[in-house]
């Protein structure tokens, strides 16, 4: 009995053993949650408020809009197991400020925010992605700062000039069904609407985005933000950047782009190919990828292949 005893002991305690180290082997196995850093940051009298995320070479992830929250950039946190990923508001969007003077919300400034951020989050090159509006304040700050930058991904840009709007405008209503075009004239009449509640606005952009998106129910997967904004506080914030893209053409200025570029362009995309290849054949070397059955919001749309791709591209 005190030999059955002792074995039992034996194998118990090797029983605990084993059970440990597998625990052990299963959480070093187990994708971990990145801790998140926020913040505010002053920046020529305004706050950026930013969210940092992951270690390893510096990713700043660049909204579009302008005017859209960093949470619809939120597929690229995948890619925080390997980079650390900066995603932030910019200026006069969401939970940044920007009301002091709406004259500053120029091109220029939202391209030295970026700076200014990179010298106090991560001063060393960087690399940029940037999405649809974001594609251009990338593009300008790798003309403004070509040392700066490790690698460039402009994932639905806009087109190389303002050409391109009147037939992305015509994409965008040829694509949109009568049934949302009466829901999206419904909700503009509300109230609700009109007082520029967080709910009704996003039920109106969730409407309006189906029509940019391959498939129209992605347009529910969207991480919009529009709860603790500064577009309902500022009259006219934009009006600058409005200016700036009704005659501006970037073509002459895209052989300043030094680092590798990638380009990545959903077959679906309201923005005619035809105003992207410019931009593919204006930065020397860069990449054009074209993915099938995707629109503008290619990121969430095709989430794993565009994370496959940029993680490719950043390894080459």
């Amino acid at each position: 009995m005190q030999n059955l005893k002792s074995s039992f002991r034996s194998n118990f305690k090797l029983l605990i053993i084993i059970l440990s180290v597998l625990g052990v082997l299963m959480l070093a196995c187990t994708p971990q949650q990145s801790a998140v850093e926020e913040g505010r940051i002053e920046i020529n009298g305004i706050e950026i408020y930013y969210k940092m995320m992951g270690s390893g070479d510096p990713i700043f992830v660049l909204s579009g809009g302008p005017g859209d929250a960093l949470e619809t950039m939120r597929p690229f946190e995948a890619l925080a197991d390997e980079y650390k990923l900066i995603f932030y508001d910019q200026r006069a969007a969401c939970r940044s400020t920007g009301d002091a003077d709406t004259a500053s919300h120029d091109l220029d400034n939202f391209v030295d925010d970026l700076e200014q951020l990179r010298v106090k989050l991560a001063p060393e090159k960087i690399n940029i992605i940037g999405g649809s509006w974001g594609c251009m304040v990338g593009m300008h700050y790798a003309f403004k700062y070509p040392e700066n930058v490790n690698a460039l991904i402009l994932a639905s840009t806009m087109g190389a000039s303002y050409d391109y709007f009147p037939v992305y405008r015509a994409n965008i209503d040829a694509n949109r069904t009568t049934e949302d075009s009466l829901a999206l004239e419904e909700i503009a009449a509300s109230e609700e609407f009109a007082r520029q509640e967080p709910e009704t606005v996003e039920k109106f952009w969730r409407h309006y985005f189906r029509a940019y998106c391959f498939d129209p129910s992605y347009s529910d997967s969207i991480n919009l933000w529009y709860r603790d904004t500064t577009y309902k506080r500022v009259e006219g914030r934009y009006r600058r950047l409005w200016q700036f893209l009704a005659s501006y053409d970037i073509r002459d200025s895209l052989k300043l782009v030094t680092c590798p570029t990638m380009i990545l362009y959903g077959d679906y995309d309201p923005t005619p190919i035809e105003w992207v290849q410019p931009i593919h054949e204006g930065i020397a070397g860069s990449k054009l990828v074209v993915f099938e059955d995707a629109g503008h919001w290619l990121w969430v749309e095709a989430t794993d292949e565009v994370i496959r791709v940029i993680r490719g591209f950043l390894k080459e």
